[in-house]
């Protein structure tokens, strides 16, 4: 009998590694079966937020002034910047990855970066003037502003503390406008710049107010309910 006994335990031990085995594969089947993990958020992701509005006051190498309000909607944007006297810049398009590299109509352009949810760093160069900003995140009545009337469009960068920076646009010299200033692609930067940018017919807006929160102004007289612009707003 002593002489079988080797035999009978190899079996024994044959039987227990394999159902040894048979249960790893069964754990490993679990697990690649269990629901998958969300994908972490980029950075890009995690420092634009869906919508907000930043606006800041710019000041040039030479001394000259701008403000600068910027709305992001998703991946749309819309920016505006203006002087309070005879200069503006509109700017549309979308942020890749967190940046901003957009032109407006008559060739100013805005580079810019989403350095978190807060805050926004770039650079606006309009009439060759070059103009660097730190935007933060603003709410409340702050933001941009446009309204219009019988052609006229006055626009607004408003502060937190409600004041604000503003121009009107009253279109172009009569007689003077020998160009399609919605199609502009033919002309160089210094035709555009100095044919068709310069020669607007700029001045101050008129004051906005909030009362009970709704915005108010008037256009030559006329009284306008401003718009608030987001990153989806388009001029045509």
């Amino acid at each position: 009998m002593r002489k079988h006994t080797r035999p009978l335990l190899v079996g024994i031990s044959a039987f227990v590694a394999l159902g040894t085995l048979s249960g790893c594969s069964g754990g490993s089947s679990t697990e690649a079966t269990s629901p998958s993990q969300p994908a972490p958020t980029t950075s890009a992701e995690a420092r634009v937020p869906e919508s907000a509005r930043y606006m800041a006051d710019m000041v040039a190498a030479d001394g000259k002034t701008m403000t600068i309000g910027i709305s992001v909607d998703g991946a749309e944007i819309a920016a505006y910047a203006c002087n309070g006297t005879d200069d503006e810049a509109w700017f549309f398009g979308n942020q890749t990855d967190g940046k901003i590299d957009v032109k407006s109509r008559f060739r100013d352009t805005l580079q810019a970066e989403f350095v978190d949810g807060d805050t926004v760093s770039g650079e606006v160069t309009m009439n060759e003037v070059d103009y660097d900003f730190t935007a933060n995140a603003v709410s409340g009545v702050a933001g941009m502003y446009t309204a219009e009337s019988d052609g006229v469009r006055a626009s607004w960068v408003v502060r937190p503390d409600g004041t604000a920076t503003g121009v009107q646009f009253s279109g172009f010299p009569e007689g003077e406008r020998n160009f399609d200033p919605f199609n502009l692609d033919g002309l160089t930067d210094f035709q555009v710049r100095d044919e068709v940018r310069n020669k607007r017919r700029l001045g101050p807006a008129g004051p906005i107010e909030f009362p009970q929160g709704r915005p108010q102004s008037s256009i030559n007289g006329v009284p306008v309910s401003p718009t608030l612009v987001t990153g989806t707003f388009r001029l045509g």
